[in-house]
């Protein structure tokens, strides 16, 4: 690949991680490599629209109000890749002579987008289909981990330990949960009908709409409120004594899966949720703006490679996240969640992040072989590169001998 490359980093869209995915976006953007990388910020506001403009580097300027669109290019992804020749945008610009058509050539994708339609393989199918090479994971890793249940069934087929847990689906309109109906399905898939317990979205990241229940009614509420989010919910003992920590796993140029320093989050509360997990340790309100690549999940209080943690469980965290990683054929910086009980020293899986807050660059500066943000943009841009070119082989008929139409 000779000559500097451009690098499309796709952050915001439809998705109540919205804020937190511009952080994240903008911090990868400026880690990137000048010598070897020209970056094009490309911003999908709440309605789905695309757009892009050096404006949009600038944390101040969100969220964008009144006239702030006027410095910036609507843009529409081009899906003739092939045609093209090379992965392009597409704007409209009006002239004296009409409206002219412009293209933005790129050449690789970093999704940013945390949760909803971004991190949950949406994203990464339409970039496949239109053979868009992109960074992170493939289409299924990223789907796979956003669908907790799927993701538990996947860790319990490798034998990898997590937390039973009960299902509940949304009801239809019209129709209200049935307390009793559920006392029954807790004690069938959790043994007991035991309180506090935890209700999560089954499908979105970042401890979003994460409650605690105290009895049944509580559980009631918080069910209802994941409901908001999510068709889909999960309810989970409540882990006593709860510690949390996090790991990254990223792959190695040799084959092998290489694993960060390990944190342990600071908790306010019960549950590390969301204004725990982006607003801790910053200014009310939220982080601060314009002062460099430390906001969002690095501006959390965490102490990383935390001593209390004993060498057995040191290498359970390790193992079970190289093991997650490996069976769902995971790629780019991942994060890797586990709950533990701070008394008897028993870890369980939590969850998979396929985009984490700030990609996680922090775990990584502080690994045993410290690794900078730029040598991580670095390497999520090269197996980005590598993992598109190999995906498919040739898909004309006639290659597969299922030539029909002469």
């Amino acid at each position: 690949m000779a000559g500097k490359k451009t690098i499309a980093v796709v952050f915001g869209g439809r998705s109540v991680e919205h804020d937190v995915s511009i952080l994240t976006g903008l911090q990868f953007l400026e880690a990137l490599d000048p010598g070897k990388y020209d970056g094009i910020p490309v911003y999908v506001d709440p309605l789905g629209q695309w757009w892009t403009g050096t404006a949009l580097t600038k944390r101040s300027h969100y969220p964008l109000k009144g006239d702030a669109h006027k410095d910036l290019q609507q843009i529409h992804l081009d899906l003739a890749t092939a045609a093209a020749g090379r992965p392009q945008f597409t704007a409209f610009q009006k002239s004296l002579m009409g409206e002219k058509r412009i293209q933005i050539p790129f050449d690789l994708i970093v999704p940013a987008i945390h949760g909803s339609n971004g991190e949950d393989g949406t994203l990464q199918g339409l970039l496949d289909f239109a053979g868009i090479p992109y960074a992170g994971c493939r289409t299924l890793g990223a789907a796979g981990t956003m669908d907790k249940v799927f993701a538990k069934k996947v860790a319990r087929a490798e034998e990898l330990k997590v937390l039973p847990e009960l299902i509940v689906n949304r009801p239809e309109k019209g129709t209200f949960l049935d307390p009793e109906k559920i006392k029954q399905e807790l004690v069938a898939a959790l043994g007991s009908e035991t309180y506090p317990l935890i209700v999560k979205p089954c499908n979105l990241g970042s401890s979003v709409g994460v409650g605690k229940a105290d009895d049944i009614d509580g559980l009631i509420a918080a069910l209802m409120t994941a409901f908001r989010l999510d068709s889909e919910a999960i309810v989970e003992p409540f882990v006593p004594n709860l510690v949390e920590y996090n790991i990254a796993c990223m792959n190695s140029p040799d084959g092998s899966i290489e694993t960060s320093a390990i944190e342990r989050p600071a908790m306010d509360a019960d549950v590390l949720d969301f204004k725990n997990k982006y607003l801790a340790g910053g200014t009310p309100g939220g982080p601060k703006l314009d002062s460099g690549p430390s906001e969002g999940m690095v501006s959390l209080n965490r102490t990383l490679n935390p001593d209390e943690l004993t060498a057995e469980q040191e290498s359970f965290i390790r193992g079970t996240a190289s093991g997650i990683f490996k069976a769902l054929k995971l790629a780019g910086s991942v994060r890797i969640d586990f709950l533990c009980d701070g008394e008897t020293g028993e870890i369980w899986l939590n969850e998979v992040n396929t985009i984490p807050g700030s990609f996680a660059y922090f775990l990584w500066e502080a690994a045993e072989t410290p690794v900078s943000f730029l040598s991580l943009t670095n390497r999520m841009i090269e197996e980005g590169f590598a993992l598109s070119s190999s995906r498919l082989g040739a898909t004309d008929a006639q290659a597969g001998d299922s030539k029909i139409f002469a």
